[in-house]
C-alpha cells in the first residue's frame, strides 16, 4: 500500500507541473498567482510521494502527507463552495461529499501505512502524561439539561465514574465520587458547584445505567464503529483535530484550565439511540441535541 500510495502522489505531483492549467481554477482568490500555488503543491506531493515509499521516512511522510491533504482541501472546498467548474463541467453536491470522504480514507490510509503510534517518539512524554481510559457519553434533554458522563475504566485514581452536568440556566456542576478526584478535575474545567456522591454504573452491552444521590441516567447506543490502528499526539492535534471540528464540532486537543495539554485518542465513535435521565425524582424529558454549549472546558461534547 505505502507503495501505490507513493507512487500515486508522485504522479500526482507531476501532473501539477505538466498540466498546471487543469487546477489552477481551483486555486482560492484570496492567493495570489494561482500558478505557483499549483507548482507548489505539486512539489510537496511528488516529494512526499517519495519519501513515503522508504520505510525509514514513512512515519514522519505520513504525517507530513495527511496534514497536506488537510491543506490542500481548501482548494476543494473553494470548488465545491463556489461551483467552480472543471474542464467546463460542474459536480453536484454529491460528487463533493464522495471527494471528501476519499479524501478522509486517504488520510486514514495514511496513518496505518505509516504506522504512526500515539507516543512514536516521543516515549519521554508518555511517562510524564495522566492516562485515561473509557467511554465518554453525553446528551441533551428536553428541559435543557446536559449531561456528561465519564466512565473511566483506568485511570491514575482508578476505575471511577464523573458526572458534568449544565443546567438549562448555564450553571455547571461536577459531581464526583471523591474530593480528590473532584479536586483534579476541577483543576483542568471550569464548574459553578462540585457535590460528592457515591456513583454506580452497570454497563450491558451497548447499554449503560448510571445511578447517584442527584440523578439516575440511562443510555443506549447504536454498533458505531472503530478506529482501528493508533494515531500520533501529533496527527490528534492537527489532522484529526480539523476533522472534529469539521464534522462533529468537537476538539481532540486543546489546553485545559491550568494549562495543560490534553488529547482525545478516540477509539470508537457511537451515536445515542436512547437517553433517559431523572434529577433530583424528575424526569426531564426525552434525549435531545445538545445544541447549547456546556462550558466546561476547551471541548464541547459531539
Amino acid at each position: 500500500m505505502a507503495l501505490g500510495l507513493g507512487l500515486a502522489f508522485i504522479s500526482v505531483g507531476v501532473d501539477h507541473f505538466v498540466n498546471p492549467a487543469w487546477y489552477e481554477p481551483i486555486v482560492p482568490s484570496t492567493l495570489p498567482d494561482a500558478t505557483f500555488w499549483v507548482l507548489a503543491s505539486g512539489f510537496f506531493e511528488a516529494l512526499f510521494g517519495l519519501l513515503l515509499i522508504f520505510p525509514r521516512t514513512r512515519a514522519w511522510a505520513s504525517v507530513g502527507t495527511a496534514w497536506m491533504l488537510v491543506i490542500l482541501y481548501w482548494a476543494n472546498f473553494n470548488m465545491w463552495y463556489n461551483d467552480i467548474p472543471l474542464n467546463g463541467t460542474t459536480y453536484d453536491d454529491i460528487w463533493h461529499v464522495v471527494r471528501l470522504v476519499i479524501q478522509i480514507i486517504l488520510i486514514i490510509a495514511l496513518t496505518w501505512i505509516g504506522e504512526v503510534t500515539p507516543f512514536k517518539g516521543k516515549e519521554k512524554l508518555h511517562d510524564s502524561l495522566d492516562i485515561f481510559q473509557g467511554r465518554i457519553t453525553s446528551s441533551g434533554f428536553q428541559t435543557g439539561d446536559r449531561v456528561v458522563v465519564g466512565a473511566w475504566k483506568s485511570s491514575p485514581f482508578g476505575n471511577f465514574t464523573d458526572i458534568m452536568w449544565a443546567k438549562p440556566d448555564g450553571t455547571r456542576i461536577l459531581i464526583a465520587p471523591n474530593q480528590e478526584i473532584a479536586d483534579y478535575v476541577t483543576d483542568m474545567y471550569s464548574f459553578d458547584d462540585v457535590l460528592l456522591e457515591a456513583i454506580d454504573i452497570e454497563e450491558d452491552g451497548r447499554n449503560l445505567r448510571v445511578k447517584c444521590k442527584t440523578m439516575k441516567l440511562k443510555f443506549s447506543w447504536k454498533k458505531g464503529f472503530a478506529i482501528p490502528f493508533k494515531r500520533s499526539l501529533l496527527f490528534i492535534s492537527t489532522v484529526e483535530l480539523f476533522f472534529a471540528k469539521l464534522i462533529f464540532s468537537t476538539r481532540t486537543y486543546g489546553l485545559t484550565r491550568n494549562n495543560r495539554q490534553e488529547w482525545y485518542a478516540i477509539d470508537r465513535v457511537s451515536n445515542l439511540s436512547h437517553a433517559s435521565a431523572n434529577i433530583d425524582g424528575e424526569d426531564i424529558g426525552e434525549m435531545t441535541p445538545m445544541n447549547q454549549p456546556c462550558k466546561f472546558g476547551f471541548s464541547e461534547a459531539p
